[in-house]
């Protein structure tokens, strides 16, 4: 006689509750840049962003403008100020990475029987030592129309990132320059929704 796999009944459930309560997808919005005056501009260039990692962030924003040239027709990016329409430009104001460590006191067992429970009298407390990583990237945006000179658009974008190890994890800890890396991608971000369309919602909602 055929027998169901464990897993059958579970599914079930849980397709069953979602039936009953309701569940329908969120459209995708796309909103318009935050800078409808930057995004008027027809063509732009990358002039210098001085500071700690400016190079490296310039880098970064021209192959962020060049994406979403592609995926969505936005001005072109030249190569060079005196041909574009506009130009941006700008000053690190923080790249730094603060490295922080202390002690905490964690809980194991020596042996574990089924279902991951420790045995009685094998459970043990210890302390171990952990690494707090906290990237910080902050960056002055400017944006001057190279016909009149005018500065258009100006705004200070900043992006976090932390990241914890301790002794007891499998894994290793971050690098610095990777910690750097993903919190100037969230200051990146932030450029991207002021100079291009970006989509918002999308998901289930449930009723």
């Amino acid at each position: 006689m055929y027998k169901s796999s464990g897993f059958i009944r579970p599914l079930a459930v849980i397709v069953t509750m979602m039936t009953l309560v309701g569940c329908t997808r969120k459209p995708q919005v796309l909103n318009p840049a935050r800078a409808p005056q930057i995004a008027m501009l027809e063509s732009v260039a990358i002039s210098s962003f001085d500071g700690k990692d400016g190079p490296l962030f310039k880098s970064e924003l021209q192959s962020m403008l060049m994406s979403e040239n592609k995926k969505q027709g936005i001005f072109m990016v030249m190569d060079s100020p005196q041909k574009a329409e506009g130009v941006f430009s700008g000053q690190v104001i923080e790249s730094s990475v603060n490295n922080r460590t202390y002690s905490k006191e964690v809980e194991d067992c020596e042996r574990k029987k089924l279902f991951g429970a420790c045995k009685e009298g094998t459970k043990r407390k210890y302390n171990v030592q952990c690494l707090e990583r906290t990237g910080t990237f902050q960056v002055v945006f400017s944006v001057k129309k190279v016909q009149t000179g005018e500065i258009i658009y100006t705004s200070t974008h900043a992006g976090n990132e932390r990241d914890t190890y301790c002794q007891n994890q499998s894994s290793s800890p971050i690098p610095e320059a990777a910690i750097l890396q993903k919190a100037r991608a969230k200051a990146l971000e932030k450029i991207r929704k002021d100079v291009a369309p970006y989509y918002t919602g999308g998901g289930l909602s449930f009723f």
